[in-house]
């Protein structure tokens, strides 16, 4: 192939590798993370660089700051910054390939990469990671570069010095990750200049530029790291628990899994991902019985076990791990998939095109998956906002419960509504949460609960929730990726308007309900409160169901969910006790006047199997009970 050939092959895979990162670039929601750097990217300067702001160093919240001055704050917007860099990774992976192993290595190693799922899917965030990883990446590059020289007897250029520093602190100023990166090359360096043969003095002075570059990449990263150590040391938690041998390997195989296949596969779609890991290891072992290969394979080799070892090292003071804090893993990862593939092709002529074909495949399956399926959606809060918005009147209250969605309420609130977020130790007791609750909801006919991240953290006792189930009517609850919205009406009956003595299944008495009003319009709520007794211990957390029927028994408004706005599941029912269960079925604003039919019962999810009604004698009467009729009359 001649160089023009191989330029323009490496144009096209750059071309493409900006249209699969730019391609559906808002088809995910804003998620928290991302969130959270829009807010710090529309501070001062000044408080951005202070820091105390965020666990991570503030480079990409700088040029994020200066992309959303020219470019507003959409999606495409914030997260442009992302595609540009993902982008950049490619050629960068090129050289590096063909550093390692020519330029056959090389052109694979752009084509892996360019349609990487691990490296599409955080080209399309707006966060940090693209931008550590083309920092570790260039870091990578002149490294090798560097290392060539020196090896072959070269004095490297100062201006090659210069990239190798200016990229390695690009990658650590926006990710302390990247660290392991430059562990691994100092190890490297330091280990095969001592080594080497020679005398004394000789490696050492080969040390010496090493050293001289690493002093000033020191000096420029300490004001940060001294800015920041106390906001790191106070986020810190020990738990030496986690280093164990089954840790280590969760983190090896979730990472190597990652570089291959992304994390947008299934538990069954796995052996996708161990396959590339095979090419991977084929071109570590390709490489390493070449003598000129061997000090690459080295290198490579022992950037992805010092990227593995660090973070399974700092994981006891690391709230959790997660894939993409080794992102800067992939690229020795993805260059040894390509001298998997040029070493399969030494093996057998065609076994680079199967190779390649499987790659390929691996790769478009995961990111379809990313692309098009909800099961692997990054948020949903802006999905949440758009159908409150949807049906939220004059006279209704958002309460946030948990204080981590500030942010993303801050991006897609909706406009003209008010807002009350629940501070984080608001609702430790039902006493602070009653006083505060009625303080917040008193001048507000409805409430829109919305509930965000994990509830154990910020109210696992359900308080918000139960207040709202016992003080106002459930009509509407929907769960999102991340968060769930409900409506509440604030009203409910306090004692029964009818008696009954309807046995369910044998487990539950219905011993009475009251109807808000027999006659309503559409778009307004039918408010319904149900008396539910429990004969002895109940062992099925059972569904109620409210239903509202028209003349062909079809269901024009509802409302199924766990009693007490899905605090109270019947496991909890204590025998004799009665449950004030309230529900507010929402009429449609197209609802046709006339008469409906209520009807009320229980069944078990996902069986879907309706508990029998049982008369006297224990035979079954149905698998419904009829409350009687509403009359719904015009809207005018």
């Amino acid at each position: 192939m001649s160089r023009r050939e191989e330029y323009s092959l490496l144009l096209v895979l750059l071309v493409l590798a900006f249209g699969v990162r730019v391609y559906h670039l808002e088809g995910h929601d804003i998620w928290g993370d991302e969130a959270y750097s829009i807010t710090v990217a529309r501070w001062p300067l000044s408080q951005m660089v202070t820091g105390s702001v965020d666990t991570h160093p503030p480079l990409h919240y700088v040029l994020l700051s200066f992309m959303m001055r020219l470019a507003g704050r959409t999606p495409f917007a914030v997260r442009f910054l992302s595609v540009v860099s993902g982008t950049l990774v490619v050629p960068l992976l090129y050289r590096l390939g063909m550093g390692v192993g020519g330029k056959t290595v090389g052109l694979w190693a752009a084509a892996v990469g360019t349609v990487s799922p691990f490296l599409v899917y955080y080209a399309q965030e707006a966060r940090m990671y693209g931008l550590s990883l083309v920092g570790a990446t260039g870091s990578l590059v002149t490294f090798v570069l560097l290392d060539r020289k020196q090896h072959t007897g070269q004095a490297p250029p100062r201006v090659l010095w210069g990239l190798y520093g200016l990229s390695s602190l690009i990658a650590v100023y926006s990710h302390y990750y990247a660290f392991a990166v430059l562990l691994a090359e100092g190890a490297f360096a330091v280990g095969t200049a001592l080594g080497t043969g020679g005398r004394r003095g000789r490696r050492l002075r080969r040390l010496g530029p090493w050293l001289a570059t690493w002093g000033a990449m020191a000096s420029g990263f300490a004001p940060w790291l001294l800015a920041h150590r106390h906001f790191l040391e106070g986020k810190a938690s020990a738990r030496f628990e986690e280093w164990t041998l089954a840790k280590f390997v969760e983190i090896s195989e979730r990472t190597l899994i990652a570089c291959g296949i992304g994390t947008t596969v299934s538990a069954a779609e796995r052996w996708w991902g161990w396959g590339i890991i095979g090419l991977a290891l084929g071109g570590l072992v390709g490489l390493a019985i070449r003598p000129e290969g061997r000090r690459r394979a080295l290198l490579l080799a022992l950037v992805s076990a010092t990227g593995i070892l660090f973070a399974w090292a700092i994981n006891p003071v690391m709230p959790f791990f997660w894939e993409r804090y080794l992102l800067a893993c992939a690229p020795p990862f993805l260059v040894l998939v390509a001298a998997g593939l040029a070493a399969l092709g030494r093996l057998w002529r065609p076994a680079p095109i199967l190779g390649t074909a499987f790659v390929l495949t691996a790769s478009v399956l995961s990111l379809q998956h990313y692309y098009f399926d909800p099961a692997y959606a990054k948020g949903g809060y802006g999905h949440l906002m758009a159908d409150l918005s949807a049906s939220a009147q004059e006279g209704d209250l958002i309460l946030l419960n948990n204080p981590l969605q500030a942010s993303l309420f801050d991006y897609y609130c909706p406009e003209g509504l008010p807002a009350e977020c629940l501070p984080r130790d608001a609702l430790l007791t039902d006493e602070g949460s009653d006083q505060l609750l009625q303080r917040l909801t008193r001048a507000y006919r409805r409430v829109w609960l919305v509930e965000f991240g994990n509830s154990q953290e910020y109210d696992p006792n359900h308080r918000a929730r139960s207040w709202l189930g016992r003080h106002g009517s459930w009509g509407f609850y929907q769960s999102y990726p991340g968060a769930s919205l409900s409506l509440f009406t604030l009203a409910a009956a306090t004692e029964a308007q009818y008696s009954l003595t309807v046995n369910l299944g044998g487990e539950i008495m219905l011993v009475g309900y009251s109807l808000g009003a027999t006659a309503a319009r559409p778009g307004e709520p039918v408010l319904l409160t149900l008396y539910w007794q429990a004969i002895g211990p109940i062992t099925h957390p059972y569904t109620v169901f409210t239903h509202l029927l028209d003349a062909h028994a079809q269901v024009r408004a509802q409302m199924d969910g766990q009693p007490v706005g899905g605090t109270r599941p019947t496991t909890t029912w204590k025998p004799g006790e009665v449950i004030h269960d309230n529900y507010a079925l929402l009429l449609p604003e197209d609802l046709a006047s006339g008469s409906y039919e209520l009807e009320v019962g229980m069944y078990l999810w996902p069986e879907m199997t309706r508990l029998p009604v049982l008369g006297e004698d224990g035979q079954t009467l149905g698998d419904r009970v009829l409350l009687g009729t509403v009359e719904v009359g015009s809207r005018e």
